[in-house]
């Protein structure tokens, strides 16, 4: 929403009562479930409030308000446009109503009922139910000694952390299938395809992800390509009732069946480079990790998978660390728009 000059819609105050009322009278939520943090967003030389709001310590949305320009100097001015930017998780809404374990229970239906099926893992989720109010604990960007955080979770819980782990790693690489076909599906379809750069770098990354977390847990023979194939028909299903029906491409499963010869060929590239690096200990070290991943472009699963070594627990946040160490920020441009037009949308007049 943008306020321009001589033109004030709304702003902070009557954003957050908006979102309120709608949490409270929409959502018929108890007042006392709901926290609002208020702190700040800066980005791409503008700076302003931000309140995230939560329901039982989960964050159902934000509200960004850019309310400053800021210069290098660290000096700030008020921007002639003000805007509001509120971001709502629109999967977390029937997982908060529905009082889930998760909302994998929610959003996948059909498409989880399917996967579960064929590899047969079965869902304790009165533990987590326990563990979702300490998930958050587990990000593994975030924490430096994730072991410990195990711990420190099964002592709030009152579940033994083997019981724990025994519950949830295995329905996690179900999620995270279930995720990442997804993700593929929806992105190959707006016309991104695998590759070794950019974007399709991504797309290509999750799908091997996907092939080596099946073969990883055995579930390959259960499920293999044309179950994989299948599994996105059944996100298609979940889908349509909002997107609607998924227009037809005819190459989509050749570019799947190439992924995976292309998977399966470049392995025995991958394993060599790790045999080289085994040559030098026969554990990798956290740097070989790094290398493997950052510069050899190996997912970790498959480093896991080939060298049969666990993925180490603070892999992801080392390599998000030496990236921010090297990360050089661009001085922003600042340009002066407030005098310029409105941006006519034609799109909406076809």
């Amino acid at each position: 929403m943008f306020n321009y000059p001589g033109d004030y819609k709304f702003f902070k105050e009557e954003c957050v009562e908006f979102n309120y009322d709608w949490l409270t009278n929409g959502l018929d939520i108890d007042p006392k479930r709901i926290t609002f943090i208020e702190d700040v967003w800066a980005g791409g030389g503008n700076l302003g409030p931000s309140i995230e709001y939560f329901v039982d310590g989960l964050e159902v949305g934000n509200m960004v308000f850019m309310q400053y320009k800021t210069f290098p100097d660290g000096s700030r001015e008020e921007l002639d446009i003000q805007i509001i930017d509120v971001g709502v998780g629109l999967e977390r809404i029937p997982w908060l109503v529905n009082g889930s374990a998760t909302s994998y229970l929610d959003v996948f239906q059909s498409s989880l009922e399917y996967l579960q099926s064929k590899v047969q893992v079965d869902m304790n989720t009165q533990i987590w139910q326990k563990l979702g109010p300490y998930s958050c604990l587990l990000n593994i960007d975030e924490v430096e000694n994730i072991e410990a955080t195990w711990a420190t979770v099964s002592e709030k819980t009152g579940v033994s952390v083997e019981e724990m782990k025994a519950a949830i790693l295995k329905v996690k690489d179900l999620y995270i299938v279930l995720d990442h076909t997804r993700t593929a599906l929806m992105t190959i379809h707006d016309g991104s395809l695998p590759s070794n750069v950019g974007g399709g770098s991504n797309v290509r990354n999750i799908i091997r992800r996907v092939f080596a977390i099946l073969k990883r847990n055995g579930w390959w023979d259960s499920l293999g390509l044309e179950g994989i194939l299948t599994l996105m028909d059944k996100h298609k299903q979940d889908l349509e009732p909002i997107y609607g029906p998924f227009q037809e491409y005819k190459s989509f499963g050749d570019i799947i069946r190439m992924e995976l010869v292309r998977y399966e060929t470049t392995d025995v590239s991958q394993k060599a480079k790790l045999e080289k690096m085994l040559k030098k200990s026969k554990v990798l070290s956290l740097d070989d990790w790094v290398v493997a991943i950052t510069s050899h472009g190996i997912a970790a699963d498959q480093v896991a998978q080939l060298t049969g070594q666990p993925i180490p627990g603070n892999l992801y946040y080392e390599i998000a660390l030496r990236q921010e160490k090297v990360a050089k920020v661009a001085e922003p441009i600042l340009y002066q728009t407030s005098h310029l037009e409105a941006t006519q949308q034609l799109f909406y007049d076809l």
